[in-house]
């Protein structure tokens, strides 16, 4: 696995329905147990804009006569790997036709939860890894309205603010609307990791990482990035798969 555990967003209108899946997915190790659930499409879109969400599950009925779990599949821009859950089955091909992966109902027994949850993060460690393959300039559009290309070996750290990212470079930054889950999802996955929420890190540009503090090489040796619990773990995890990777 390319993560020591991954993060789960949860859309679901009714979550008191969600008690067992939910106790369940909490006792897989590989899955990270502060999971999100929220009730409303507008919550999902929300909270996908700032937060790093690798695999998002999906009731079926939301509740809305507008937009169900289907429409919202196709709402969500560059979204990570989806899942259906819900209490009916009928569903499935349709939720295929939207992008989502694969089905589990809310009545699932935990073994066969664990092993639905080891192929849906295998799949998202197979998009990663395609994606790092490919990717080796981005496009930009600057506050200032000018595209640019920013070739990704060269950036050292982003961060995002009120969806303000700027990027760092080796000397240059740049600065432009968006939101950084977008943005993480554009680049290498085994290159870059979350320290902290508003923090994306290049690893081929760290120095240092101490208990607490990530140092990044020069230029940008006077940076000091501190590491939150939520996301410590898994960035060190991240960062040591690297160099193993990278001897």
């Amino acid at each position: 696995m390319n993560k020591l555990n991954y993060r789960v967003l949860i859309v679901d209108d009714v979550p008191d329905s969600l008690v067992y899946v939910l106790l369940s997915l909490k006792e897989i190790p590989f899955i990270n147990p502060d999971i999100e659930i929220v009730k409303t499409p507008v919550q999902a879109i929300e909270y996908l804009k700032e937060n790093e969400v690798d695999i998002l599950i999906l009731d079926m009925e939301l509740g809305d006569a507008d937009i169900d779990g289907i429409k919202l599949a196709k709402l969500i821009p560059n979204p990570p790997l989806m899942v259906a859950c819900s209490a009916h089955s009928d569903y499935v091909f349709k939720a295929n036709e939207a992008g989502i992966y694969t089905y589990f109902s809310k009545k699932i027994s935990f073994n066969a939860l664990k092993a639905k949850m080891e192929d849906v993060v295998e799949m998202v460690d197979k998009r990663l890894d395609k994606k790092t393959r490919e990717v080796k300039t981005m496009k930009v559009k600057t506050l200032e309205n000018k595209m640019i290309d920013i070739e990704v070996e060269e950036i050292f750290y982003a961060t995002v603010d009120n969806l303000l990212i700027d990027i760092f470079m080796k000397e240059e930054s740049h600065r432009y609307k968006g939101s950084l889950r977008v943005l993480q999802s554009e680049l290498p996955a085994t290159t870059f990791a979350r320290p902290r929420k508003n923090t994306l890190v290049n690893l081929k540009k760290v120095d240092l990482v101490r208990p607490d503090d990530i140092y990044l090489a020069k230029p940008r040796n006077d940076v000091r990035i501190s590491m939150t619990r939520s996301f410590k773990e898994n960035f060190r995890h991240q960062y040591e798969v690297y160099k193993q990777n990278n001897k």
